[in-house]
């Protein structure tokens, strides 16, 4: 789940010296909401749709022809030159933290100081989806009862692969009252033996959602 599988390579960037009101046009143009600034090839300050509308006392539902005085303003004069930044080879876990510590949409994936990409929430949701979502696969999700340890997570494993299910994902997560919410996604031709011997196992199925193939 590294950061270079998911982000944006194709990046749009903005100069220090650029107009906000084409600034603004730039971002609205290409449909993004934040653009880095570089300046001679370094990273220099990042700029959202947010802030250029703050600097030209617009409100989203404005035309551009409501420009006003500080149309001609820089966007060096009001991009964010503290930047919090990732590296490709981070997990997508980092970035997720710093968009949700910091209260960004996205950050400026470096690489040796140069910009490789951005990720963005959207790029997140996107893999998160990926992860989950499996057209052809059954999707079941299940929690242990009370907490109850007799049954771990490598068994549920295990069972998959007795009844010779390939496993596309399996995710465990704690459940704040005790014990673990399981979510397993996978497919072959003996599922259904598979979600009958679950029954059999001390868990709740929440549900199973079988898939198209």
């Amino acid at each position: 789940m590294l950061i270079r599988y998911f982000m944006t390579t194709d990046v749009i960037t903005l100069s220090p010296e650029q107009r906000c009101s084409d600034a603004l046009k730039r971002l609205r143009d290409n449909h993004i909401r934040r653009a880095p600034v570089m300046d001679r090839g370094r990273l220099a300050g990042i700029v959202s749709e947010r802030d250029l509308y703050r600097a030209l006392a617009r409100t989203p539902l404005r035309d551009s022809a409501y420009a006003d005085e500080n149309a001609d303003t820089p966007v060096r004069q009001i991009m964010t030159v503290q930047v919090h930044a990732a590296g490709p080879n981070d997990h997508l876990e980092k970035a997720a933290r710093l968009m949700l510590d910091h209260k960004i949409g996205g950050v400026p994936v470096l690489k040796e100081d140069k910009l490789a990409g951005m990720i963005t929430e959207s790029d997140i949701f996107k893999a998160l989806w990926g992860i989950l979502s499996h057209k052809t696969s059954c999707r079941i999700l299940l929690f242990d009862k009370d907490g109850d340890k007799d049954v771990a997570q490598h068994d549920y494993i295990k069972l998959c692969l007795k009844h010779q299910c390939f496993i596309n994902t399996f995710i465990s997560y704690p459940r704040p009252e005790g014990g673990h919410m399981h979510y397993i996604c996978v497919k072959g031709a003996m599922v259904d033996d598979l979600i009958k011997e679950l029954w059999s196992c001390p868990c709740d199925i929440m549900f199973v959602e079988k898939g198209d193939g």
